[in-house]
C-alpha cells in the first residue's frame, strides 16, 4: 500500500505530466462551404498538414504526403446533374504516378499520388486553417435544386486517407486510426431574386406600356409573380402573371388610367421583390432617340450564343437590329427587340457577321426613329477540334531474335453514364482512311473492358501499326491502357505500358524533338517510330556522334494519319555506331516520334518519345 506522503507527489507528478504534455496532432482534409451564383458551382478542397503527424514537411525523406485518397458524397444527389473532382492549388502543376476520378450515384472520388523525387507536393507546415488547396468540385446544379436550399459535402471516414509516395501503412493517416480530422462543406443554393426593367416609363392616358420581370435563375416549376400598383386610379398591372417553367424573363403590361406617377410591384410568395415607376401623361413628346452605340464580341464559337449590347436610350420604346454578311448590308434581315441586347448564334464557322441597331419611339402615338449606329461584327470560329487520341503503336507482330510482339488493352469508365466508341486501327506505310478497320465498345459506369490481344480481337490476324480511341458524338472518352510485350509462351512476358497520347502533345512545325540511341548496339536494337496527324509531317533529321560532331542529315516527309516503323538504318541511309542523337526538326505538319529499344538477348521493350527542345 502507498502511504499518503508518497502518494500525494506521485499525483502531483502524474497531473502535472498530463497538463504538459501536447495535445495529439491531426492533420486535415476540408472542403469548402460556398453560395452559388448560377449554375456552375466551384467548391475548393484543402489539405492542412500539422506538425508532429507520421507524415508531413517536418518528417525525413519517405515520410512526406504524396498521395491521397478523397471521397465526396453530396446530397441530395437530385440537386446535381453533373460534378468533376480534379487537381488544384499546389497540386495543379505537378504530374502524378497515377490518378483516377471515379464517380458513382451521389459521390465523386480524387485518388491522386505523386513521386517524391519528381513531384513533390509543396505544403505549408502548420498553415492556417484550411490548410493548402489541392484540388477542387465543379458543380452544374441541375433545375431541381431549390433555390435556398443546401447541398450537404462530406467526406466518407473509410475512403478519405493520406499516405507517402509508397502507401505505407505505418504511416497511414485515417479518420479511423485519429491521424486526420475530417471537415464536411455545403452549396448553399442562392435564393431566388427578382428584377423589373426598366426602372421606368412613361406613357398616355388610355395607352400601354411594357416592363420586364426577369428571375435570378430558370426554375423547373412555373413560377407566379405577384403584381400590384400604389395607384390603381392611375396605373394598372394584372394581379399576376406566371413565368414558364425553364424560362426566366416574362412580359408585365402596364395600362395608363389617368395623368399621375404610379409605382409597381412585382413579388415572389415568401420571397423576392422588385420596384419601377411609371408616369401618365396627356401626351407624350415625338422626340428622336439618340442612336446607339452597340458592342460585339470580336469573335464566337460555331453554335455559341453571343449578345449584341448597348446602353439604352432615353425615351426608346423598342430597337430594331439588322444583322448582315455584306459590311454594306445590301442584303440583311433585321429584328426588333424591347431590351438593350438581342443574342444569336450560327452554326457555320468561317464567317463574318455584321450588325447595326437604331433606337424606335413608339409610345403613345410616336413613331421615330434614330438613324443606324455604327456597324460591329462578328467572326464565327469553326468548332474546336478535339485532339485526337492515339496509341501510337499497336500491334501483333513476329520480330527479330525469336519475339514475337503483341498488344493489349485496357479501357476504363470513370464517369456516371456509359462511354461509347470505336477504336480505329492504321496499317503502316499507308495514310489512314475511312475504310480502316475498327472494333467498337460500350462500357457501363464504373466497368474495365479488356482485350488481351488487340489485332486479333478486331479481325487483323497480325500486323503493326498505330490506332486512335475514338469516343461517341455524346460520349466521353475512357481511360485507356495498352501494353506492348514480347510473348515467350511458357517463358512468360515482357514488355512496356503505353498511354494514349494525344495530337496536341505531338511536336509541330518549328519544334525540334531528340532521341537517343543506344550506347550499345551489339545488345541492343532500334526502331524508330513516326505518327503523323491529319496534316501529314516533314522534317529534317540531324544525326550526332558523342562528341556532336554531325554525321548525317536526311529530309523526310509522310503524308496524312500515316505510320511507319522502321530499324534506324533504313529511316537514316546511316550505320549508328552507338550513343548518337538524333534531332527531328519539324518543317511543316505534326507528329509524335519515338524510340524503341529492345534488348537483343531477352526481346525486353522499352520506348522513348522525342523530348522537346525548348
Amino acid at each position: 500500500m502507498i502511504s499518503p506522503r508518497v502518494g500525494v507527489p506521485l499525483l502531483v507528478v502524474l497531473a502535472l505530466l498530463v497538463t504538459a504534455f501536447p495535445a495529439f496532432a491531426q492533420d486535415a482534409v476540408t472542403v469548402g462551404t460556398v453560395t452559388s451564383s448560377g449554375t456552375s458551382v466551384d467548391v475548393p478542397v484543402y489539405i492542412r498538414d500539422a506538425a508532429g503527424t507520421p507524415l508531413g514537411m517536418d518528417r525525413p525523406a519517405g515520410s512526406k504526403i504524396q498521395s491521397f485518397s478523397l471521397k465526396v458524397s453530396y446530397a441530395p444527389a437530385s440537386a446535381v446533374s453533373s460534378v468533376t473532382f480534379s487537381r488544384a492549388g499546389i497540386t495543379a502543376g505537378l504530374t502524378p504516378t497515377s490518378e483516377f476520378a471515379p464517380a458513382g450515384a451521389g459521390s465523386v472520388s480524387l485518388l491522386d499520388t505523386f513521386s517524391e523525387t519528381t513531384s513533390p507536393i509543396p505544403f505549408t507546415l502548420n498553415a492556417s486553417a484550411p490548410g493548402n488547396l489541392v484540388a477542387h468540385l465543379v458543380f452544374t446544379l441541375s433545375a431541381s435544386a431549390p433555390p435556398g436550399s443546401s447541398i450537404a459535402l462530406t467526406l466518407d471516414p473509410s475512403l478519405t486517407q493520406l499516405t507517402d509516395t509508397g502507401g505505407s501503412a505505418a504511416t497511414k493517416e485515417t479518420a479511423a486510426n485519429g491521424q486526420l480530422t475530417l471537415v464536411n462543406g455545403a452549396i448553399h443554393v442562392a435564393p431566388l431574386s427578382l428584377s423589373l426593367t426598366p426602372g421606368n416609363r412613361n406613357v398616355v392616358v388610355g395607352a400601354h406600356a411594357t416592363f420586364n420581370a426577369t428571375l435570378s435563375v430558370a426554375v423547373s416549376t412555373d413560377t407566379t409573380v405577384s403584381l400590384s400598383s400604389s395607384a390603381p386610379s392611375i396605373a394598372t398591372v394584372p394581379a399576376s402573371i406566371v413565368i414558364p417553367h425553364g424560362e426566366r424573363t416574362v412580359a408585365i403590361d402596364v395600362t395608363g388610367v389617368a395623368i399621375g406617377n404610379a409605382t409597381i410591384t412585382a413579388s415572389l410568395e415568401g420571397g423576392a421583390s422588385a420596384q419601377a415607376s411609371v408616369a401618365v401623361q396627356a401626351t407624350l413628346p415625338c422626340t428622336t432617340p439618340a442612336i446607339p452605340q452597340p458592342s460585339a464580341p470580336a469573335t464566337a464559337g460555331a453554335n455559341a450564343s453571343y449578345s449584341i449590347t448597348w446602353p439604352a436610350v432615353s425615351g426608346a420604346s423598342d430597337y430594331s437590329i439588322e444583322e448582315s454578311t455584306d459590311a454594306g448590308f445590301a442584303s440583311s434581315s433585321s429584328r426588333t427587340v424591347t431590351t438593350a441586347s438581342a443574342a444569336y448564334s450560327h452554326a457555320t464557322g468561317n464567317a463574318r457577321y455584321y450588325y447595326r441597331v437604331r433606337a424606335h419611339n413608339g409610345n403613345g402615338a410616336c413613331d421615330t426613329r434614330s438613324d443606324a449606329s455604327s456597324v460591329v461584327s462578328v467572326l464565327i470560329e469553326p468548332p474546336a477540334q478535339a485532339p485526337t487520341p492515339v496509341l501510337p503503336v499497336v500491334g501483333s507482330v513476329q520480330g527479330n531474335f525469336g519475339s514475337y510482339f503483341k498488344t493489349s488493352i485496357q479501357l476504363y469508365n470513370p464517369k456516371q453514364v456509359a462511354v461509347s466508341g470505336k477504336i480505329v486501327f492504321h496499317v503502316q506505310g499507308v495514310s489512314g482512311s475511312e475504310h480502316d478497320p475498327s472494333l467498337a465498345y460500350s462500357i457501363e459506369p464504373g466497368k474495365t473492358l479488356s482485350y488481351a490481344d488487340l489485332l486479333p480481337a478486331m479481325g487483323i490476324a497480325s500486323g503493326l501499326g498505330t490506332a486512335d480511341v475514338i469516343a461517341d458524338a455524346t460520349s466521353p472518352l475512357p481511360i485507356a491502357v495498352a501494353r506492348i510485350f514480347n510473348d515467350a509462351g511458357v517463358n512468360g512476358t515482357t514488355g512496356l505500358a503505353e498511354e494514349l497520347i494525344t495530337s496536341d502533345a505531338a511536336l509541330r512545325q518549328g519544334d525540334t524533338g531528340v532521341l537517343l540511341a543506344p550506347s550499345d548496339l551489339q545488345r541492343f536494337r532500334l526502331n524508330v517510330g513516326i505518327r503523323t496527324f491529319a496534316e501529314g509531317a516533314t522534317m529534317n533529321i540531324t544525326v550526332r556522334n558523342n562528341d556532336g560532331v554531325v554525321v548525317k542529315t536526311i529530309a523526310r516527309a509522310y503524308g496524312p494519319t500515316y505510320f511507319v516503323q522502321t530499324g534506324a538504318k533504313d529511316l537514316l541511309d546511316y550505320t549508328l555506331t552507338g550513343g548518337e542523337t538524333l534531332s527531328f526538326e519539324l518543317t511543316a505538319g505534326s507528329a509524335i516520334l519515338y524510340g524503341a529499344t529492345t534488348d537483343n538477348i531477352t526481346n525486353d521493350p522499352s520506348v522513348q518519345f522525342a523530348r522537346r527542345i525548348d
